[in-house]
């Protein structure tokens, strides 16, 4: 198989130069552009929505995703995105067009490929412009590549970890978020500390890896430049699967692999965006044992919280109650989008400004998980 050198190591949009920079898609030939995407899971929906005079609309039908999706994630560049449905939906890459919903589905190689089960999917575009996505197989403990319109991922790097989250490019290699936890077993339980792994892309060969020692699970991870931010999300009461409240936050140097600092979060860190303002946004539980929400903020320049655990931002409800949410970004402007997550009525995309105060919203589908701001 040939590798292509991929051009795009900064998948973030914390700058003009990054790959999520489109000015994105309009909503199917209508006047308004679209400002925000977002991921319904359960309601296995994606839904468009523009923001103008402060005012939330929904941009264009929404995007109905096949009835065994399941994922939790997508990315997008222009009007390609991706998503993923894991071993309990029959493991599959999902690519579709944001202007017109079309889709085609991609598939893991081999006998047992419906117990590949896909974790998040990252989009890598090469020099030529080729488009492709990395796809974590975490029953595999594997990395693949899957193009648009092919039938059947390509392997990667095997032996990347216990239970990996995300793959994400860096130069030569690709760089690999592993939870290690025990999906074999059954358990999910930790195996041990999380880790980072480098292996190469052209021959899928082990380079180096960086273990959390201390740390437990492995959520999510930004690059940008030679700088890495990993959430290690903390871990889940086996009884009642409430936040333990042992989440960090660990900024390192991918380049010499060391880690600078490791911050507790005092909670459990529940999602983490790149926000277009160049913050990155961090939903944390509010302590061990309760679903309640507030926000960090971190900034890559400086290697530290702009909003710490000790200084949150409190998202506000239109009635000025607390509003917890399950995932949050910011536009340019630096005004927050805040995602609620209900499992069986629909949620709400809540515009907020940039202390967390309501502004606008707009009902969205059930189970949100994922959100994409364009500006």
């Amino acid at each position: 198989m040939k590798i292509r050198k991929w051009a795009c190591v900064a998948v973030i949009p914390l700058a003009s130069v990054a790959c999520n920079s489109s000015t994105g898609p309009n909503g199917n030939g209508g006047s308004q552009a679209v400002d925000v995407i977002v991921l319904n899971s359960l309601s296995k929906t994606i839904q468009k929505f523009g923001i103008s005079n402060q005012t939330l609309t929904l941009i264009g039908p929404t995007i109905n995703l096949p009835a065994n999706f399941d994922g939790v994630a997508f990315d997008f560049i222009q009007d390609l995105f991706v998503t993923t449905t894991s071993s309990f939906g029959g493991s599959q890459i999902i690519f579709g067009a944001l202007s017109t919903g079309e889709q085609i589905v991609t598939s893991f190689p081999g006998a047992t490929a419906s117990l590949a089960d896909a974790g998040k999917p990252t989009l890598v575009t090469d020099a030529a412009g080729t488009v492709g996505a990395l796809v974590p197989a975490r029953a595999r403990n594997s990395v693949y590549i899957a193009f648009p319109g092919q039938a059947t991922a390509q392997l990667l790097a095997s032996d990347v970890g216990e239970f990996v989250e995300r793959a994400l490019p860096f130069g030569a290699f690709v760089l690999t978020v592993d939870a290690n936890l025990d999906d074999a077993g059954g358990t999910w339980e930790p195996l041990g500390p999380p880790r980072l792994a480098l292996h190469s892309f052209i021959t899928g060969e082990f380079f180096d890896e960086v273990v959390m020692n201390g740390a437990v699970g492995g959520t999510e991870a930004l690059i940008f430049q030679s700088n890495l931010i990993f959430l290690a999300g903390g871990g889940l009461d086996q009884n009642t699967f409430l936040p333990e409240g042992d989440g960090a936050l660990a900024s390192i140097n991918v380049t010499d692999r060391g880690i600078r600092d490791i911050f507790a979060l005092g909670g459990n860190g529940l999602a983490m965006e790149a926000g277009r303002n160049g913050l990155v946004y961090i939903v944390r539980s509010k302590g061990a044992g309760t679903l309640d929400t507030d926000v960090l903020t971190f900034n890559f320049s400086t290697r530290n919280f702009e909003r710490g655990p000790s200084n949150p931002i409190q998202p506000k409800d239109s009635d000025g109650s607390n509003l917890s949410c399950r995932v949050v970004s910011a536009r340019l402007s630096g005004q927050m989008l805040c995602l609620t997550f209900e499992q069986s009525a629909q949620g709400r995309i809540v515009l907020l400004d940039v202390e967390g105060g309501y502004i606008d919203d707009a009902p969205i589908g059930a189970g949100a998980t994922d959100i994409g701001v364009i500006r």
